[in-house]
Formats: C-alpha cells, sequence, structure tokens
C-alpha cells in the first residue's frame, strides 16, 4: 500500500521535465502554487516561463537521478508572479512509460536561517605531488595551523584524502567539501584543487579551500530534516532510498520488508488520531530496538520498511514471523488502554527479486498487498507477477481521488419485484464509474480501493446524496412508492453520524426514513452486536429499515440472527443457483426467517423456473437480471419504454 502524500505538511509534487508540466502535486504543493485545484494546476503549461538554462539545469538534475543520487538546494518559483524561495529534496521520478521525471519536496525558506553562506576569505596553500606542504598564505595558518606537513592531514577522513590524490592525478583537478582539521575543531571547507602542469611529476598541487562550515551545517540539517519522519523520528521514505543506494552500490545482499497495519484507518477513526500516533511510535521503537543493525524506516501513514542485511538476524520467512509477532504485542495508549493490533507484511530479496531501488520497493509493496487480500495478519515473500495487481492499484488510486470532481460516477438502479402482485417493491442502487483512461472499472475493485486510500465516505456521500434525490423520480417513472436499496460500508457503518446524516439528506428531498433500506453483509453486522455504541440498532430506531446482504456466505450466523435488528435477509445467489437441484436449503431457510418474523428476499433469479420454484416455497421478493438488469435513471425516464415489470 502506497502513503497518502495529501496529509503531508510540505509540498511535494511531481514535475515532467519533457512536457514542462506538473504531473502531480498533494495539496500543500496546491498552496505553494497558487493553484486553485490539482486539474488547474495539472494543466500549466511551463514552456514559455522556462529558460533555456533552467531546463539545461533540470536535465542535468534528471542524468543525477538516473546514477540514483538526489539534489538539495535553495529555488525560486514565482507562480502567479507571486515570489516564493523554498529548500528543495529532488529526486526522480519514472513515469509509467520509463521516462524519469522530477520529484520535489520543498520546505519554505522563510522556516530556513539564510544567513549562512561561504566565508569570503579565501585560504590557499601549495603541495607537491606526493602531498608534502610548500607554503599557504596567512588566512590559512590562522585557521589550520603552523603544524601541517602533509595535505592528508588536513581530512578527518582518511579515506577522503586518498579520493582527493586519486582524483588529482586522473583528472589533474578536484572539487568537492570536506570536513577538515582546524585549529577551532572540526569545519566544513569548500576544495578547489588544481595541479600547476601538464606533467605531474614536476608540477605542484593548489589548493583553495573556502570555510562553509554555517551553510554546511544548516544544509545537514536541513537534510536530515528532509530525511527523516517527524512524528517517529525514523527515516522517510527519501532517506530510506539514500541508505538503499549505498548498499546496492556495495552489492551486499539484503532483505526489505513492506510492513503495513492492518485496519489502522479504522482505529484513527473510532479512537482517534491521538491514539492512533501512539501506537505508530510504540511499532517504530520496537523495530529500532529490536533490529539495531538494520535499516529502518516509516513511508507512510501506517507504512514501514525494514531492510536486513542476509544473515544477520535469520532467514527470510523467519524475519518475517518475527515481526509479525513484534506487530501483535498489545500496544498501551491513552489511560493505559491496551490495544491489539496486527499486520501484513510482504518482503523481496536483493539481488534475486531485482537490483533496482523502486522495483525492490513496488515488489515488496505487491507482496504485502497479497498479504492483505489473503487475509491480512500474515507475511508473503514476493513471486513473479505480484506487482502487475498493485500497478493497477495505484492507477485506479490515481484517477479515483479526482472521479467525483470529473462527475465520471453514474447509478444504476436495478429493481426488486414483488412477485405476489407482479410490482416493484424497491430499487437498488448500484455505483457504475466509467473512467476516460481506464474505461468501466468494477465496482468492488473501486469501492475497495476507496476504502484503502481512505476516500470510500466521500464517496459513498455522494451515493447516498445522489440516490436518495433520484427515488422521487425512479417512483414517478414506474408508478411505484418503491423504496431504496443502499450499500454501506464497514468503515462508513460504525460512523456514529450516520443515522443523522441519512435522515438530514431524505428531508433535503422530502422523504422519510421507511423509505430507505441499507444493506450490510452478515459479517459487518455480527461484529456489532456487542458494541457498546450498536450501530444497527442507531440506524434502525430512526426508522430506516436495515437488510443483511449476501446471507449465507459469511460467518454460520443463523444462531445470531435474533440479535440483529434488520427486517429483511437477502439469500445470496448461489443458493438460487442450486434451487433447480434442490431447494431444501433454501426453503430451511426460508421458513426459519418466517419464523424469526424476517422477510426473505432472493437474489440472482435469471430464469423463470428459478422465480417460479422460489414462489412456490413463498418467497415472493425477488431481485436478478431475468426480473430486471440494472440501468441508469434515464432508461426508466424513457417514456417509450414498456412498463417496469416482472419479465420472468
Amino acid at each position: 500500500m502506497s502513503i497518502d502524500c495529501n496529509d503531508l505538511s510540505t509540498a511535494l509534487w511531481v514535475y515532467d521535465i519533457d512536457n514542462y508540466c506538473i504531473y502531480w502535486a498533494n495539496k500543500a504543493a496546491l498552496v505553494l502554487w497558487e493553484a486553485a485545484s490539482l486539474n488547474e494546476l495539472i494543466s500549466r503549461n511551463f514552456k514559455f516561463e522556462t529558460s533555456d538554462a533552467v531546463q539545461k539545469t533540470l536535465l542535468g538534475y534528471r542524468s543525477a537521478f538516473e546514477s540514483g543520487k538526489s539534489v538539495s538546494m535553495f529555488w525560486r518559483f514565482t507562480p502567479k508572479d507571486i515570489p516564493k524561495e523554498t529548500f528543495c529534496q529532488m529526486s526522480g521520478y519514472q513515469f509509467a512509460d520509463g521516462r524519469i521525471g522530477l520529484q520535489c519536496e520543498a520546505i519554505p525558506a522563510q522556516l530556513i536561517n539564510e544567513q549562512a553562506s561561504q566565508s569570503s576569505i579565501i585560504m590557499l596553500s601549495t603541495y607537491d605531488i606526493n602531498g608534502n606542504f610548500i607554503s599557504a598564505n596567512p588566512a590559512f595558518i590562522d585557521q589550520m595551523g603552523q603544524q601541517i606537513s602533509q595535505l592528508s592531514q588536513l581530512f578527518t577522513d582518511s579515506d577522503h584524502s586518498r579520493d582527493v590524490f586519486k582524483s588529482i592525478r586522473q583528472k589533474k583537478n578536484h572539487t568537492s567539501d570536506y570536513l577538515l582539521n582546524t585549529v577551532s575543531g572540526d569545519q566544513w571547507f569548500h576544495l578547489q584543487l588544481s595541479i600547476s602542469a601538464e606533467e605531474i611529476d614536476n608540477s605542484e598541487i593548489l589548493v583553495q579551500q573556502f570555510n562553509i562550515n554555517q551553510r554546511k551545517l544548516e544544509q545537514i540539517n536541513l537534510t536530515k530534516q528532509a530525511n527523516s519522519d517527524p512524528l517517529t523520528g525514523l527515516l522517510n521514505r527519501r532517506g530510506l532510498k539514500e541508505k538503499l543506494a549505498k548498499n546496492i552500490e556495495t552489492n551486499t545482499e539484503f532483505y526489505i520488508y513492506y510492513i503495513d497495519i492492518d485496519s489502522f484507518k479504522m482505529i484513527n477513526d473510532s479512537m482517534g488520531h491521538a491514539v492512533g500516533d501512539s501506537i505508530l511510535k510504540t511499532l517504530a521503537q520496537r523495530l529500532d530496538s529490536t533490529f539495531k543493525q538494520a535499516i529502518v524506516s516509516r513511508v507512510g501513514g501506517d507504512e514501514f520498511i525494514l531492510v536486513v542485511n542476509k544473515g544477520e538476524y535469520g532467514s527470510q520467512g523467519d524475519i518475517a514471523n518475527s515481526l509479525l509477532e513484534l506487530t501483535n504485542l498489545p500496544y498501551t495508549v491513552l489511560n493505559d488502554t491496551p490495544v491489539l493490533v496486527s499486520a501484513s507484511v510482504g518482503s523481496a530479496n536483493y539481488p534475486r527479486d531485482g537490483t533496482d531501488l523502486e522495483k525492490l520497493l513496488l515488489r515488496a509493496d505487491a507482496a504485502m498487498y497479497v498479504a492483505k487480500s489473503q487475509g491480512k495478519k500474515r507475511g508473503i515473500s514476493y513471486s513473479k507477477g505480484m506487482e502487475d495487481s498493485l500497478q493497477r492499484r495505484s492507477l485506479v488510486a490515481r484517477y479515483l481521488y479526482l472521479a467525483i470532481e470529473n462527475s465520471e460516477f453514474e447509478l444504476h438502479y436495478q429493481p426488486i419485484i414483488d412477485t405476489s402482485n407482479n410490482s416493484i417493491y424497491g430499487f437498488e442502487a448500484l455505483l457504475r464509474w466509467h473512467n476516460p483512461s481506464l474505461g468501466l472499472v468494477p465496482t468492488e475493485e473501486a469501492i475497495t480501493i476507496a476504502e484503502q486510500i481512505g476516500i470510500i465516505v466521500d464517496v459513498e456521500n455522494w451515493v447516498i446524496n445522489q440516490a436518495i434525490a433520484d427515488l422521487t423520480k425512479l417512483r414517478q417513472a414506474t408508478d411505484s412508492q418503491a423504496l431504496l436499496s443502499l450499500n454501506i460500508s464497514a468503515i462508513r457503518f460504525i460512523d456514529p453520524q450516520l443515522p443523522t446524516y441519512l435522515l438530514q439528506v431524505l428531508a433535503e428531498h422530502g422523504l422519510s426514513a421507511s423509505d430507505l433500506e441499507i444493506e450490510l453483509t452478515e459479517s459487518t453486522l455480527l461484529k456489532d452486536i456487542n458494541n457498546e455504541h450498536n450501530s444497527a440498532k442507531a440506524i434502525t430506531d430512526q426508522g430506516i429499515l436495515l437488510s443483511i446482504d449476501d446471507f449465507g456466505t459469511g460467518y454460520s450466523s443463523l444462531a445470531y440472527l435474533h440479535q440483529i435488528p434488520a427486517s429483511i435477509v437477502k439469500i445470496d445467489r448461489s443458493f438460487t443457483a442450486r434451487i433447480t437441484e434442490s431447494s431444501a436449503t433454501i426453503s430451511s431457510i426460508h421458513h426459519l426467517l418466517k419464523s424469526l418474523q424476517l422477510t426473505t428476499l432472493v437474489e440472482g433469479v435469471e430464469t423463470e423456473q428459478q422465480s417460479k420454484m422460489l414462489k412456490l416455497i413463498g418467497i415472493n421478493l425477488q431481485q436478478g437480471y431475468g426480473l430486471g438488469r440494472p440501468k441508469p435513471l434515464s432508461y426508466y425516464l424513457d417514456k417509450s419504454k414498456p412498463s417496469i415489470q416482472a419479465t420472468v
């Protein structure tokens, strides 16, 4: 699972260098760029305001990105002619077509001390080709001391002096920043080294150095801030990438683990963000203290990365099991309340599962996503092809964020027929999403991803408002008093504000609580039975009807039915499909429901024979393609259509 970047307080965006446009941006970036919306920002063409020098600089950055490097520096922007200065951390972003763009995270300059700058005093010293000291100016002597006899004595790290000698012999010049020994302690200097003649053995080394200590320390601190997660103190995604790049450079074999807390959003929504933050900090401390030799990072709201060198903490599977045990330990939160949490873990191996950093992260994430889909609370190692589903999910998620704004959703209404008098009992509202790029997206896929990325409430609010607004028109078009049946997710169901919201929308359209029926799966309703704030009762107490959807596919729940305040039970289509072979099971369920004063509704009715057999059993409420396919409102409003009625 990928991070919700809209929660970041720093501006983050992705820039397409070739096409002079912003590809994506978070909410903070919209503020920085003075943009009214994401659509407005990505529609801007920056070509005319980008000078040749700037474009060549960006292309130079891309070369650095392609070799796994990042760039940090101050940058000035003028969105809508408003000057803005920021400290930018820039790295590469790979588009679907393989091109490399620029990913930028910006910190406002006003939050940074800008007084740090290179000292204007130049320090000069000369050495023979073997590094023996020859002479120096007074500024050098004042800061470096009179005891210098060798160039190597300047450096705090002997590896740096060896690198300098190697570079000067190969390239005849060298420029970089180094931490040097001074009479006042270790300080940062910018060094420019060159040789005085073509014949190296007869030349001298000239060293020009500038004291940049204050600026460098602030830059290091800023880089640390930009590379660290402020809540846990762990590395963030950028810091992780820089650390991993060093592992890959040394060709060290390692395991990478993608850890995602299960149902974390529900913890935040039900217990508050303070509890959620406490759990995140506790887990971070556990990971950091247990895997002291490893790299530990928090890369998203509830997502952590662990990188372990092969052989340090056991096998790939053993470490995954240790992570599951670690996350499953109780968490003590506010008022010493214990909270139980589980996690899903995906892992990949370097170099077996890839030698590219982004691919490794993607494949570990893909394995974690598979662990989620297989029931959560488990560890899965990557195998070939897992990332295909994750790439599809990421693409769907990106378009889903804009689906409501772009008016891409539509509702289709499937009639529920009362076969005792061949009338329409109700309409079930079914969401359809057609995206210009993706085409028709399966509803189950859209809903699942909306839940995962945290926008399910927005999607369901749209459905609630649109469906209730359409009900009066549906009644007029079909000359019926049909009720409206809506499917609600488990996440929205536990929201204590849901009953009030439903009543408010009904009232806005002149409808009453009895005009609405809420469908929920039996597993969701059974989890709610023992809750102190029973959501099902809160809904039915307002007069809204409750229906158990897909009955027979979840828990063995017949013994609990009397505890659920539902009025209708919808038997799953799998029972309908077998009715021509044997009607005993569906008949037994119907008579049990009847004894509990519950109404039976059967879905999946495809043929006239099925409908007649159900009617003989005594089940009159039926739904299925044989009785009426889901259709948009326009279908029912079309006066040229025959009256909507049972067709089997």
